[in-house]
């Protein structure tokens, strides 16, 4: 199953990919194009280059629909009962959605060269790019269902991924060319990271009902992992860690806040301001140290600082 899904999306990928670079320069007014089915399959190209694609042929009724303006190139893919729907708007715009197994995905593509991409074996994947160069990536590889949700605007960059079984959530939410990328690695979980103000960085990874947020802004790095191996950045798949809540906030260029956490019901926090250092874990010394006049604060089973 998860196969043919990975097929589908190769193949209305490399259909993109023919009629991107098939473009020439000499384009009259852009144009719109979409597409629907229920059961059947539906290419369709408008002289500027503005494009649409629609499968819906494997294991229908199915529910495949597409809309493409501005020169965008959109594409929606499904099997089993499943729906996708793709909407991209201007040049070089690209949108994707892949459903299969009763999964639903949406992904949305606005402005210049922006992409975003879903796939859904089941349960709900939505991808909204918006902004010129912005990047949204949302993915369930297995059948045990879930919720991925990734948003980039303004030339950020933005992906939420379950890769492994048990569902759970993973939402990243990107602005301002920051990047936010959130994971759900097994056993369920909530994994939520948030980006804003370039060269921000926001990770956050869960494992096995583990819940970890991540929020970095004004240049600054946050990184929380709850059940997750350290490094947070090195993301995790293979932990047997039990439930527990890891949380970092971090702001201000150069600054770096972690949370990890592994125990069962442990809770970590970590914040980090003006560019400070905090770094916190259920089986470690916490470390702070303060920049700038900002706070550096950890509060966990290991000790607190500031």
């Amino acid at each position: 199953m998860q196969t043919r899904i990975v097929q589908m999306g190769a193949a209305i990928a490399a259909l993109l990919l023919a009629l991107m670079v098939a473009r020439t320069e000499a384009f009259a007014a852009s144009d719109y194009e979409s597409c629907s089915t229920t059961s059947t399959n539906v290419n369709l190209t408008n002289p500027d280059g503005t494009a649409v694609i629609c499968e819906a042929a494997i294991g229908p009724p199915n529910r495949a629909t597409a809309h493409a303006s501005d020169q965008g190139v959109a594409g929606s893919g499904t099997a089993d009962g499943s729906k996708a729907k793709s909407s991209a708007s201007g040049v070089g715009a690209e949108a994707t959605a892949d459903a299969q197994n009763g999964g639903n995905a949406t992904a949305t593509a606005l402005g210049e060269d922006a992409e975003a991409a879903t796939l859904a074996a089941s349960g709900a994947a939505k991808a909204t790019a918006k902004g010129a160069d912005s990047e949204a990536d949302a993915s369930i590889d297995l059948t045990d269902g879930g919720k991925a949700i990734a948003t980039a605007a303004d030339g950020a960059e933005a992906t939420a991924l379950i890769p492994s079984g048990g569902g759970g959530n993973a939402v990243a939410t990107a602005k301002d060319a920051a990047e936010a990328d959130s994971l759900v690695a097994g056993g369920g979980g909530k994994a939520t990271s948030v980006s804003s103000g370039d060269g921000s960085s926001a990770v956050a990874d869960a494992v096995d009902g583990g819940v970890a947020k991540a929020t970095a802004s004004d240049g600054a790095e946050a990184g929380a992992g709850a059940g997750a191996t350290t490094p947070v950045r090195r993301l995790a798949r293979d932990s047997t860690a039990a439930k527990c809540k890891a949380t970092a906030t971090g702001s201000g260029t150069g600054g770096d806040a972690e949370a990890y956490c592994e125990n069962t019901a442990s809770v970590v926090t970590a914040v980090a301001t003006k560019g400070s250092i905090a770094i916190g874990s259920d089986t470690a010394l916490p470390t702070c140290t303060p920049m700038n006049g900002g706070i550096a604060r950890v509060k966990s089973p290991m000790g607190n600082c500031d």
